[in-house]
Parts: structure tokens; sequence; C-alpha cells
């Protein structure tokens, strides 16, 4: 079982103290549940059997074009058999470089090991260990119309107090 959702988006995220501005992509997201093929039948495993989980999968890749560098990064979905979940690679790149001077492996919600062109290897970020930083939004009435949160208030509370027909009704 699994469900999908394309990102054909980009981004863009500014480091002021630099005046650096990098573009950015982002991976496919799905939704995955084990499941088992007997002859014509598919039984899902349930959730008393498996988790259901969110992957991340396909390529991303990040550039500046005042400093030139930029990376390649690769979220591998877990094959049927075997295989782990939450793997990523990537590559980045000095400007004009075709070879990587840092390439990185691990998992995208764990620990992510480099290994440099110097031959030196080192924990890249470990996210289990970063600290939760709040996010700061301000309040819904001075906000937008179609800012994403006053856009959604209506569904989020819904779904909050688990009236599914009134979320639904609040996204139209």
């Amino acid at each position: 079982f699994k469900i999908c959702f394309y990102l054909s988006l980009t981004g863009c995220v500014t480091c002021l103290d630099h005046d650096e501005h990098y573009i950015l992509t982002f991976p496919n997201g799905y939704g995955r549940q084990v499941n088992a093929v007997i002859g014509i039948f598919i039984f899902y495993a349930l959730s008393i059997l498996t988790v259901p989980w969110i992957e991340l999968g396909g390529e991303c890749s990040i550039s500046c074009s005042k400093t030139g560098y930029n990376a390649s990064i690769v979220f591998h979905t877990k094959p049927f058999y075997g295989g782990k979940k939450h793997r990523v690679t990537a590559e980045i790149f000095s400007p004009n470089d075709k070879k990587p001077f840092c390439s990185i492996e691990g998992e995208w919600n764990g620990v992510m090991y480099a290994k440099y062109s110097t031959g030196e290897n080192a924990v890249f970020i470990d996210t289990k260990k970063m600290p939760t930083i709040k996010k700061k939004v301000r309040k819904l009435e001075d906000q937008d119309d179609f800012e994403s949160r006053c856009l959604w208030k209506d569904v989020t509370y819904n779904l909050k107090i688990r009236d599914i027909d009134a979320a639904t009704a609040a996204k139209h």
C-alpha cells in the first residue's frame, strides 16, 4: 500500500548575514504500509502487524548563485524486501567542480556521516540531538487571507475536534 505526493516546487532560503540565497527543490513524499500478496488476493497488514510510515523519495538540489556551491541529494525509498527506511545520500560541489568535495550518507531523521575528499570522515549532523525550536508565526489577525495558517484555520480546528465532515467542507 502506497500513497504518493509529488512536489514540483522550489524554495529559497536566505542567509541574511552573508546575503546568500539558496534555491532548493523538494523530495516526493510517500505514505506506506507493508502488504502481502497471496494468489490473486491482496491482504494489507493492518497496524496490528505493521506500522505505516511516511517516506521521502527522489532527487533534490540546493544551489547558491552567489557562491557557486551546489549539492545533489537523493532520498532513497525502502525496497520491498530488506533495506532501511529514511536513507539519504548527498554530494556537495565547489563552484565549477565536477567531483564532490564531500559525500554524505545516513538517515534524514537520524545521523548523517560526511566523507570529505581529503579522506576525513565525520558526523555531519545528528538530527536526534538537535534542539526543537518553536516556530515564530504572526498572529492570525495579522496574516493576510491567503497565508497558510489563516487559509487553513477552519480545517485545522475541525480536525482537532475530530469533525471530519466540517474539515472537508472548510476546504472548499
